[in-house]
C-alpha cells in the first residue's frame, strides 16, 4: 500500500491547506518538505499494530524523477520531544527539516529525507514504534527511487536515542548513523556488550555539546566509548561552547556530515 501524499508544506504555518482541505501532490515535485501518511498494516512482525497510521515529512532533492533509473540515498531523521502532538508544524522547527526549510543545507544535497512524526507521547524506543518506523521504510523503498545501501538514520535529543534504539534492533538495516545530542540509549550506564555490540558494523558519528545541560555530556560519551570498544568505526564530536539546541543547530548546517555519511554503503549481504 502506497503512502498517502497530502500537500506541500511552504511554510511553518500552512498545513495542508487552508480549512483543512488536502490535495494531491505530484511526486516530482522537489525541494519542499510533502506531508505524508504511512497506513500502518494491522500486524506488524507477527503482533496487532498499536496504531493506524504515522504522519511523516519527504523531501526530494532537486532532480528526483528526471531519471527513473537513479537511486538517490535516504536520510531517517527521528525528531526530538517537546511537543504534544509532534505535528507537521513542530517537526519544521528545528533540526534537518528546518535546515531544508530555510534552504541551509549544503549546494548539494543529493538525498531523499523522511521524517517521521513520532505518537504523542510515546518516545521511539517504547511499544511497537521501532517496528513501524521499520515498516515505513519498507514502504518508502518500495514507492521511491531509493538505493537501499545508502539508506542512513539520524536523530536528535529522543531522535537521538531512538536512532540508537532503531539501529540496535534492525542493525543491517543502514549504512551509517549520525546521532546528536543524544547517544546511546538514555541510561545511565550502558546496555550488556551483548546489545550495544550489535551496532558494531555500523560507522556511527556522535555529536554533543559540552554546555548541554539536558542531556548529560558524560552519560553520552560512556555510551559512545563503550560501542567504540566493541570495534566498531565510532566519531564522537563534542562542541566546547554549545549547549543542547546549539549543536544541533551547528551540526546539521555542516557538510562535512552529509560528505561522511555519503562515504558510507551497505555492505554487501
Amino acid at each position: 500500500m502506497k503512502s498517502l501524499l497530502l500537500g506541500s508544506l511552504l511554510g511553518l504555518s500552512l498545513l495542508l491547506g487552508a480549512c483543512g482541505a488536502t490535495r494531491e501532490v505530484p511526486v516530482s515535485q522537489t525541494g519542499v518538505h510533502l506531508q505524508a501518511v504511512f497506513q500502518v498494516p494491522e500486524s506488524i512482525e507477527g503482533q496487532p499494530s498499536s496504531h493506524e497510521q504515522m504522519n511523516y515529512l519527504l523531501w526530494l532533492p532537486e532532480g528526483y524523477g528526471q531519471d527513473l533509473d537513479r537511486r538517490w540515498p535516504l536520510i531517517l531523521f527521528l525528531h526530538g520531544a517537546g511537543s504534544a502532538t509532534n505535528d507537521s508544524q513542530f517537526v519544521l522547527s528545528y533540526g534537518l527539516p528546518e535546515v531544508l526549510y530555510r534552504g541551509d543545507q549544503p549546494d548539494e544535497f543529493p538525498f531523499v529525507v523522511v521524517s517521521p512524526q513520532a505518537f504523542p507521547n510515546v518516545p521511539w524506543w517504547e511499544g511497537d514504534t521501532l517496528a513501524i518506523l521499520n515498516a515505513l521504510l519498507d514502504e518508502v523503498l518500495a514507492n521511491y527511487q531509493v538505493d537501499p545501501d545508502r539508506v542512513y538514520l539520524t536523530g536528535l535529543s529522543m531522535g537521538g536515542y531512538g536512532s540508537w534504539w532503531l539501529a540496535t534492533a534492525y542493525p543491517d538495516r543502514f549504512a551509517a548513523m549520525v546521532s546528536v545530542s543524544g547517544s546511546g540509549y538514555r541510561t545511565a550506564a550502558p546496555p550488556e556488550k551483548e546489545t550495544i555490540c550489535k551496532l558494531r558494523d555500523l560507522p556511527l558519528w556522535a555529536i554533543h555539546g559540552a554546555q548541554d545541560m539536558i542531556s548529560d555530556p558524560t552519560s553520552v560519551k560512556i555510551q559512545v566509548l563503550s560501542l567504540a570498544a566493541c570495534g566498531g568505526e565510532v566519531e564522537w564530536t563534542l562542541y566546547p561552547d554549545a549547549g543542547h539546541g546549539e549543536a544541533y543547530a551547528r551540526a546539521y548546517r555542516d557538510p562535512a556530515v552529509y560528505a561522511w555519511l555519503l562515504e558510507h554503503t551497505r555492505p554487501a549481504e
